[in-house]
């Protein structure tokens, strides 16, 4: 699945240079994107009672509305299912706020993010079969940066730093995380 994901973002990337790779960006008040792409929760790695952590990335859809040239509102949804040895879903809904350093066709930026995190699992019956639920509230602060590509589309990188508390029915007890949150890597597309 990896493979994929990497295939997908040079695609992306090469088809983004055969425009202009120069142009002006629409990092404009009153702007809006569209994000699609794929990331990484800290959630994900610490709810997972086996070894077999899920391979499969979250995949994410947001949107932004800029409220000034170099201020962002966010709001999104994250996704996984795996199957196999562990069958589960993950799902996010978050909301944030982007602050951009530069408004260059190279936008470096800072962010927040808050999130309602709900994520299940059947185990594998060598493990119990047993079912498992987590839910949790996490705050990220995040760091990354955008590539406009073209004048409405560009490719963005973020990682960031979570904390956050998931109740835990596995074990019948709440848990406090924290941990490193890799965003991940997302195509925008400006409107």
């Amino acid at each position: 699945m990896k493979k994929i994901a990497i295939i997908a973002v040079v695609t992306v990337m090469m088809a983004g240079l055969a425009g202009s790779a120069f142009a002006a960006n629409s990092l404009n008040a009153g702007s809006k994107a569209l994000s699609i792409g794929f990331g990484d929760s800290v959630l994900n790695h610490v709810a997972s009672p086996t070894d077999q952590n899920q391979n499969n990335p979250i995949v994410d859809i947001s949107g932004r509305i800029f409220a000034a040239k170099d201020l962002a509102i966010t709001a999104g949804l994250g996704f996984q299912m795996n199957s196999g040895d562990l069958e589960g879903t993950y799902l996010s809904f978050n909301f944030g706020i982007r602050k951009y350093f530069k408004t260059d066709d190279f936008a470096p930026f800072v962010g927040a993010q808050l999130s309602y995190i709900t994520y299940d699992a059947e185990l594998p019956p060598a493990q119990g079969g047993e079912y498992v639920d987590f839910s949790a509230i996490e705050v990220a602060g995040l760091v990354g940066a955008e590539y406009f590509l073209g004048k409405q589309f560009s490719i963005e990188g973020s990682i960031g730093l979570a904390i956050g508390k998931a109740e835990d029915d596995f074990n019948n007890h709440d848990t406090t995380y924290i941990g490193t949150k890799n965003l991940g890597v997302r195509a925008n597309f400006y409107f």
